[in-house]
């Protein structure tokens, strides 16, 4: 009869043990983000701005290289499809028969300073639809720009 209330007073304790185990977790804050701390506090953009940035020099790219930049971009998710087609695509099929800048020697071209020349000229013509298209790329060249500078988050 001394067995019984011995294992009666051991399951006893169990029990406690693991009540007292499950308050403890419950009081416990989860040490990974919740689903709405992530989507208050973003993730930094490291991400392919900085990763595409750190190799890509936006001011000496040949256009193979831009639509390779591009398409890494647009897969990504970083770049909807109409910034992909004016990134990628020969300029004659964005609405000049030709670069506005000269490249270089080997074929590089400075991106951010045709895109200027677009911007300018467009606005000029008063072509608000394209102005709007060579904002949106020239922010898409100054974010890689800045991720090639080791700047890992950029919000607009």
């Amino acid at each position: 009869m001394t067995i019984a209330p011995l294992a009666v007073l051991g399951i006893a304790k169990a029990a406690f043990s693991v009540i007292g185990s499950l308050a403890d977790a419950v009081s416990r804050p989860d040490p990974r983000p919740s689903q709405v701390m992530r989507q208050a506090f973003p993730q930094a953009q490291e991400s392919v701005w900085h990763q595409l940035g750190k190799g890509v020099d936006v001011r000496a790219l040949t256009r193979d290289e831009l639509a390779a930049v591009s398409q890494q971009l647009y897969r990504s998710g970083a770049i909807g499809l109409d910034d992909h087609a004016a990134l990628s695509l020969d300029p004659s099929f964005a609405g000049s028969a030709e670069l506005l800048t000269s490249p270089d020697g080997s074929g590089r071209v400075d991106w951010l300073a045709e895109f200027q020349a677009r911007l300018a000229r467009h606005l000029e013509q008063g072509d608000e639809g394209s102005a709007a298209q060579d904002r949106r790329v020239l922010d898409i060249l100054g974010r890689l720009q800045a991720g090639g500078k080791g700047v890992t988050s950029i919000r607009v």
